[in-house]
């Protein structure tokens, strides 16, 4: 008896720690606190626990938690792809983007056929305003993409935006045909395609683009965000009335993520 339980306690992080992989995946976040916690409870330094409970803490707002886990993670195991990689992200989305840098070149290192390194490290560069070197990351996080995939969607999406800042509509507008060709049910390709046709004098194909983009799932790009866009294009379109309609979206749309949060 005393070498099955022992056998029990030695398995039960493991367990735990699916669990709450699972649980995470079915965006059950409490029930992956609790089932992440218990894993560490019984070992402080296993790092991918450490890393899925700063996950966790990110999407709960809680940077201070992030933060120590990711640190304690990379203490535990520097060579761990997964620890470095968010810690960049980390950093990325609390804007400090030089620090982002030297994490996530750690995790490319670590995971060289990895786009995900690569594509963070272009929308850093980017946000420093290092735009030559951006474009050059895109095109390797875009080669290193599978081929017709949400994720490779992702990484054209904000490819295609950087260009399109840069005043390269044709480039960026091809960029997008090739998201919505990856992922048919990216609404953010959709939208930046609206924008791009815009900014040609598109006007018609880029209404048409942006009510396609109403219809598809909402990951980034908000119903309030196509609306306004869609409120210019009507307008320009001497559209009054199609116009008046997506306004009156627009601000119920802006209204309702207001007391959402």
């Amino acid at each position: 008896m005393i070498w099955l339980l022992a056998l029990q306690l030695a398995v039960s992080p493991a367990q735990h720690y699916e669990n709450a992989k699972q649980d995470f995946a079915q965006q059950k976040f409490p029930e992956a606190v609790s089932e992440v916690d218990s894993a560490l409870h019984e070992n402080p330094y296993m790092v991918p626990a450490l890393v899925l409970k700063a996950r966790l803490a990110m999407f709960a707002h809680r940077p201070d938690v992030a933060k120590s886990c990711l640190i304690t993670a990379i203490t535990a195991d520097p060579t761990s792809e997964e620890a470095q990689f968010y810690l960049g992200v980390f950093f990325y989305m609390q804007n400090d983007f030089k620090l982002a840098i030297s994490p996530l070149q750690t995790a490319q290192t670590l995971s060289p056929h990895s786009p995900l390194p690569v594509f963070y490290l272009a929308m850093t560069h980017e946000a420093l305003g290092d735009e030559s070197k951006a474009l050059e990351l895109y095109q390797q996080a875009e080669n290193l993409s599978p081929e017709k995939s949400p994720q490779s969607a992702s990484i054209l999406v904000a490819y295609g935006k950087c260009l399109l800042s840069l005043g390269r509509t044709g480039d960026s507008l091809e960029k997008d045909r090739q998201a919505i060709e990856a992922d048919p049910q990216s609404r953010d390709a959709r939208y930046e395609m609206a924008k791009g046709l815009e900014h040609e004098g598109d006007l018609k194909n880029a209404a048409v683009e942006g009510e396609q983009a109403l219809t598809l799932p909402m990951l980034g790009t908000t119903d309030a965000q196509i609306h306004f866009l869609l409120v210019t294009l009507y307008r320009k379109l001497n559209e009054p009335d199609l116009a008046r309609a997506h306004l009156e979206k627009f601000l119920a749309a802006s209204q309702t993520q207001t007391t959402s949060r």
